[in-house]
């Protein structure tokens, strides 16, 4: 069963300066939480077309070790607070794929 949400928010902006001002904070807020192997890990950051749709696509990991308690890090086996995140961002639409690995 897919489930999907839309949802509507009016702003005294235009779409394209929304686009800007959410690629920004995006950015920023990657930046301040990776750090010493921390964080979010980029490995593919590249423009993609497929069926006519212009983007960007993505493939990140996120560290999460430093994110969790303790006790999660001693239970956890290695490798998995790492997740795998795949996204197609073809603004105002984006699919992503978040997977353990």
């Amino acid at each position: 069963m897919v489930l999907m949400k839309e949802f509507r928010v009016i702003l005294p902006i235009s779409v394209e300066e929304y686009q800007v001002g959410q690629l920004y904070s995006v950015a920023e807020a990657s930046k301040n939480e990776t750090g010493g192997g921390e964080g979010v890990e980029v490995l593919v950051n590249e423009p993609y077309e497929k069926d006519g749709e212009k983007g960007q696509y993505t493939h990140k990991i996120y560290h999460l070790q430093s994110k969790v308690p303790t006790f999660v890090r001693m239970l956890a086996p290695d490798g998995a607070l790492n997740m795998h995140e795949k996204a197609w961002n073809a603004y105002p639409y984006c699919r992503t794929s978040v997977l353990e690995k």
